[in-house]
């Protein structure tokens, strides 16, 4: 039988203010906790009128319990995480209030006004009936190769999205898609709900968004929380430090949306060579797509085999641009598991998809590959097979970045099959292009982000023959 919880007793109060000078990237507050607390809660206040992004993540004597963030309001702001045994509030991991020292860190992303805040907080006392465990994980997948349209970059009530991990995944059933990803910002608090609705029409993915104060990246396929918070001047834990902890894990590293303005990367310093997986398309981001594929094609030219996948951004999953399964990154992976699908994407082995079905391999010299292969330096057969054409397309063939050729192609309900010839190779890489094509034929570009069908994933020539 549950004991009654004791009236609450405030532990702690700090008040403070924030302002876009002197730059303060986090603000520390240490709390103790006596032993005998059940139930901890830590709130933090502050009003805005303009753009003040603070964020709380509160950190147990063991490590770290959670974070609360509400970007999008205005006026009076209230964050606050609670903890204990018997549960946790979104954004917070349950378990035991462990006595002694913790800290509550404030995050400023970004301010335009200046802001005071008030942090509290709160202990309860007594008895609690602990949290029920989580069922199993028991399926996360199915065994067989195939080709797996899914999501790489959602989120629920744990950060700043407005769903559950339970209408998220029944809103990745619904539209079709293989497999999700739950890229919460800064906390995992979500793993445990979205794996429990793994099976095995439905694989997914522990995976964290790094919302830095210049980028964002997602850390695919942890095992273990990764410390987001890398933007401390002269800290010992930057941005290259978060991509070699999410590698020893087994993980992908991967930027987002890199050209979304304030939201924009500008690590500068980090290194490209620990970059996994680039987004050349997503979803919210519209001209900006334009200069991400631009870019990714630096990247390739540069030597970086890094794979380009689609973003959602899914922050509603049934609502607008953010509804599931109007652009996917499909995976040609041997498993429809977790480790399957990052070994296909750390392969090359994808595509980004707004409707159409690829096929695509290259021969040259007597050696065959598909996306993410390669072939020596030799004259080269591309073939492409292209199912689901809704619209009139024209496809791109592109190579090192620029145009090598391409081909109209009406609305077809049949797999379309096509060669192209280069008889005169050069080393670096071949990559395709779909876009929508308007109905009259006085159409001489085609490369107009917003009539994207499908960007594939390069296969390489080597230098030699």
């Amino acid at each position: 039988m549950t004991t009654a919880i004791q009236p609450t007793q405030t532990l702690f109060e700090a008040r403070g203010q924030v302002s876009p000078l002197p730059r303060v990237h986090y603000v520390q507050h240490e709390f103790e906790v006596p032993v005998g607390v059940t139930r901890l809660g830590v709130t933090l206040r502050f009003h805005k009128e303009k753009r003040c992004q603070l964020f709380l993540s509160v950190f147990g004597p063991h490590g770290y319990r959670g974070t609360r963030m509400n970007p999008g309001a205005v006026g009076d702001i209230r964050l606050e995480l609670t903890f204990g045994p018997g549960g946790a509030s979104p954004g917070a991991l349950a378990g035991e209030v462990e006595s002694g020292t913790w800290h509550a860190q404030i995050d400023v992303e970004s301010t335009e006004e200046t802001a005071d805040y008030l942090l509290t907080v709160e202990a309860g006392f007594g008895e609690v009936a602990a949290a029920p465990l989580p069922e199993p994980v028991v399926v996360n997948g199915r065994p067989g190769a195939g080709w797996y349209r899914g999501e790489l970059h959602a989120h629920t009530h744990h950060s700043d999205g407005r769903a559950s991990a339970g209408v998220l995944a029944g809103a990745a059933r619904q539209y079709g898609l293989d497999f999700l990803a739950l890229t919460d910002h800064f906390t995992h608090a979500g793993w445990g709900e979205i794996e429990g609705q793994a099976g095995p029409d439905l694989a997914v993915v522990r995976s964290l968004e790094l919302t830095g104060h210049r980028g964002h990246a997602n850390l695919h396929g942890l095992r273990e929380w990764v410390s987001p918070f890398v933007d401390e001047p002269g800290g010992k834990w930057g941005i290259n430090d978060v991509a070699r902890a999410v590698r020893e894990q087994g993980g992908l590293f991967g930027v987002n949306h890199a050209f979304s303005n304030s939201l924009g990367w500008r690590y500068h310093e980090f290194d490209w060579s620990l970059s996994d997986v680039f987004e050349i398309y997503h979803h919210l981001e519209g001209p900006s797509n334009a200069a991400q594929l631009t870019f990714w094609d630096g990247l390739l030219r540069a030597g970086h085999r890094i794979t380009g996948v689609a973003g959602t951004d899914s922050h509603d999953p049934h609502t607008g641009r953010h509804r599931l399964g109007q652009v996917v990154t499909v995976i040609g992976a041997a498993s429809l598991t977790p480790t399957g699908l990052l070994a296909g994407l750390l392969a090359g082995r994808a595509y980004v998809s707004l409707g159409p079905e690829l096929r695509f391999e290259a021969e040259a010299g007597g050696v065959r590959a598909e996306m993410g292969g390669e072939v020596p330096l030799a004259p080269v057969r591309l073939q492409l097979e292209l199912g689901r054409l809704a619209y009139p397309a024209r496809v791109f063939v592109m190579k090192n970045g620029l145009y090598h050729t391409h081909l109209d192609l009406p609305a077809s309900e049949q797999t379309v099959r096509l060669d192209f010839e280069d008889p005169a190779p050069v080393p670096g890489y071949y990559r395709v292009e779909v876009y929508a094509r308007p109905p009259q034929s006085d159409f001489f570009g085609g490369r107009e982000w917003q009539n994207t069908l499908l960007l594939s994933n390069p296969i390489y020539v080597r230098s030699e023959p």
